[in-house]
């Protein structure tokens, strides 16, 4: 614990003291680099700051359209013009704020939400931290417990209201027509309309697995030595209806108004069929054969081998799975359509472009856990990374372990580009004509049509033209007479007042 403390203090002496007097600073830039201790940057035309602490570690960015501060792995948040969040543990710890709502989730410990809108639809609010939970409901109904001992719900999970005692040994669930009282769920229900008058209609019992008799109003649901045989019927007022029954696994049959379903010894054969508009697909055994024809849709199944699905705006189809993928679709947003390609292999790898009126717009390739590759054409962004270990993206989890898991990035946009090596060992920075090159605080180059300086260990040696005056430094100092206009270092470049 002493040398954590002592090696804070360390860094609070150069944070106030040292970087001040050695940083290098022209008319565009403050710069100071002590990797992998700190690193620190100002671009003074654009107000773009970079602070970075025990390299990835610790971070916080001042960006033309964002404030970020990361804690790596555990924590980073992000403040933009639309929304402030928060990540900690990703995925499981959440924190969102934007001009309606606010929410709080630790999965599965905490789980809250605050409207600050009031709204015509009111939802209530909602507070969760696993086991205890509390919420009220938008007319000002409040419920709560301590799961699984005792609680109460109201209006959640589609119920009107939810209570319980020892879960799973009893709990009792009220809908609008009838309620229901579990007995060690699943095993035993008993069901009861909420109206006398409508008990013909609402009601039923089940001794799970042996046998269940229910009724919803236009419903009938029933079964004997579940799943052997199960029988549910639905038919409404205008004209809709459901008909399932099975004696699984030797037959099977489903109809509805849209559709008819067949299965005779499932998974061996089964049969769908709809006539408007027309469809049939038949798998014969499901998942190693299936044809599927129709209106604007065809396609077939011999599953490892080749599957494909045509439909009239997309075209989905896989080779010897699961090493090949390709996937087209065609979508509109806004007045403009879009064709998207994809290439997927072994699931985690994959190649995707999205075009526009036949022009390439945007491009990703993903090579895991080795290589990716991000480029969109009209933001004029691209991102390179190695290795490319995280499999799927997650904002989250990309903020909090991404910077730790790169040994090389290439970040670029319109005339801007950054390239870092080994955490930031190596940096290499483009801004239009500018050039900057930092290998850690033993070298830096800066380039541009008014600088060319070449420094060693932050200034103990440099030589070269800054903001077009000589500079020939040693042991940090200019030994080369003074000019008017050349810049000093001063205590207004102060990281305390930057970040």
């Amino acid at each position: 614990m002493c040398h954590i403390r002592l090696l804070l203090f360390f860094l609070f002496v150069i944070l106030y003291f040292v970087s001040p007097l050695y940083s290098y600073e022209d008319s565009k830039e403050v710069r100071f680099n002590l990797w992998p201790l700190l690193v620190y940057s100002n671009d003074k035309e654009k107000g773009i700051k970079r602070l970075e602490i025990f390299g990835p570690f610790v971070a916080r960015y001042h960006l033309e359209e964002e404030n970020s501060t990361y804690v790596r792995p555990f924590y980073s948040k992000v403040q933009t013009p639309r929304e402030d969040k928060a990540f900690f543990l990703s995925p499981l710890g959440l924190y969102r704020s934007d001009n309606e709502t606010t929410t709080y989730k630790l999965i599965p410990l905490v789980n809250r939400r605050i409207e600050k809108v009031p709204s015509e639809d009111k939802v209530g609010s909602k507070w969760e931290f696993f086991p205890v939970f509390f919420g009220k409901t938008a007319d000002n109904k409040t419920y709560g417990g301590i799961f699984p001992i005792y609680g109460k719900f109201r209006e959640r999970f589609g119920r009107e209201e939810i209570s319980f005692f020892l879960w799973p040994i009893y709990s009792r669930v009220t809908y609008e027509e009838y309620t229901a009282y579990n007995i060690l769920w699943p095993i035993g229900r008993f069901a009861k309309a909420n109206d006398p008058k409508e008990e013909a209609l609402y009601g039923g019992f089940k001794i799970w697995p042996f046998y269940g008799h229910f009724r919803e109003g236009a419903e009938e649901r029933k079964f004997v030595l579940w799943p052997f045989y199960i029988r549910n019927t639905y038919k409404d007022d205008i004209g809709n209806f459901e008909e399932k029954f099975w004696i699984f696994p030797f037959y099977g049959k489903e109809k509805t108004e849209s559709y008819e379903k067949v299965v005779y010894i499932w998974p061996f054969y089964q049969r769908v069929c709809a006539q408007d508009p027309f469809y049939e697909q038949v798998d014969a055994p499901w998942p190693f054969y299936r044809h599927i024809k129709g209106e604007k849709i065809h396609g077939k199944r011999f599953w490892p081998l080749y599957g494909y699905v045509k439909k009239e705006e997309s075209f989905d189809s896989f080779i010897l799975w699961p090493l090949y993928f390709y996937k087209e679709d065609n979508f509109s947003k806004g007045n403009h359509t879009y064709l998207e390609i994809e290439h997927r292999f072994l699931l985690l790898s994959k190649f995707n472009k999205i075009l526009k009126r036949d022009r390439l717009i945007q491009q990703e390739l993903r090579l895991w856990p080795i290589y990716f590759n991000f480029e969109n054409q009209e933001t004029q962004i691209r991102a390179d990374y190695f290795p490319a270990i995280l499999p799927l993206y997650d904002e989250g989890m990309e903020r909090n372990y991404g910077a730790l898991l790169k040994i090389i990035e290439n970040y670029q946009k319109a005339d801007y580009r950054l390239i870092k090596i080994l955490w930031g060992l190596y940096r290499y920075e483009k801004k239009g004509q500018r050039e900057v090159q930092e290998l850690a605080f033993i070298l830096r180059s800066v380039k541009d049509e008014n600088t060319s300086y070449v420094e060693f260990f932050e200034g103990l040696f440099g030589f070269g033209k800054i903001d077009k005056h000589p500079v020939f430094k040693i042991f940090f100092m200019n030994i080369l007479p003074r000019r008017e206009g050349n810049l000093n270092v001063s205590k207004d470049s102060h990281l305390s007042g930057d970040l």
